[in-house]
């Protein structure tokens, strides 16, 4: 009798531990990861490290994790004549960043006109926090990674607020759709267009 219920008892917290893992698995990579990730992207440490980093691409990093898969692509490589840029500027009024989450577009307002492109923000459960910021650093080239990704090599990276940033997206092509952590994910040559127009200063205007 001891011995059935033991068994008995052993396959019910089988049972409970192999549903766990299965839920474990099922939402790691769509909430439980993402969620981590949006706590990091709030931290003052995280702030701290991205301030340390030097702004150029990464050789011993090359290795490229995507929702805990690895991907068969290269990183591109930032041009060598931009590193990092975190100095105080006098911004131009003139030049702004506008980001529309329900459009899923960025706007840059400048001197030489407007350009509109389709990005990709965060996803409703890690949302691009809304609101008026400033860009605060720029980093030619840079690696993120955190639960679930290593991306190095990620290009023209504006940041502007704490761990947001707007950048290259070399890892999906689905622009037009919340696909992000928080972050705005942009083409690459698109990112570079808006990277060499605006400064550590520049307004950003993020909203529905």
């Amino acid at each position: 009798m001891k011995r059935a219920k033991k068994s008995k008892l052993a396959s019910i917290v089988s049972i409970v531990f192999l549903t766990l893992v299965f839920v474990f698995l099922g939402f790691r990579d769509k909430y439980i990861y993402p969620y981590l990730d949006y706590l990091k992207l709030n931290s003052q440490e995280y702030v701290g490290e991205i301030r340390d980093r030097r702004g150029r691409y990464d050789e011993a990093q090359d290795k490229v994790v995507w929702n805990s898969k690895k991907l068969k692509v290269t990183p591109p490589l930032s041009e060598a004549g931009f590193e990092k840029d975190e100095k105080v500027l006098a911004a131009d009024p003139n030049t702004w960043i506008d980001i529309n989450l329900s459009s899923q577009t960025l706007c840059l307002f400048h001197p030489g006109g407007t350009n509109c492109f389709l990005v990709s923000t965060g996803m409703p459960w890690t949302p691009t926090p809304t609101g008026t910021y400033n860009i605060w650093i720029k980093l030619a080239s840079t690696t993120m990674r955190g639960p679930g990704y290593n991306l190095p090599g990620v290009p023209w990276t504006m940041y502007f607020y704490r761990g947001y940033g707007i950048h290259g997206c070399y890892w999906h092509n689905n622009f037009g759709h919340p696909m992000s952590h928080g972050c705005v994910n942009m083409r690459n040559e698109e990112a570079q267009f808006v990277f060499d127009r605006v400064s550590v200063g520049t307004r950003v205007v993020v909203h529905y």
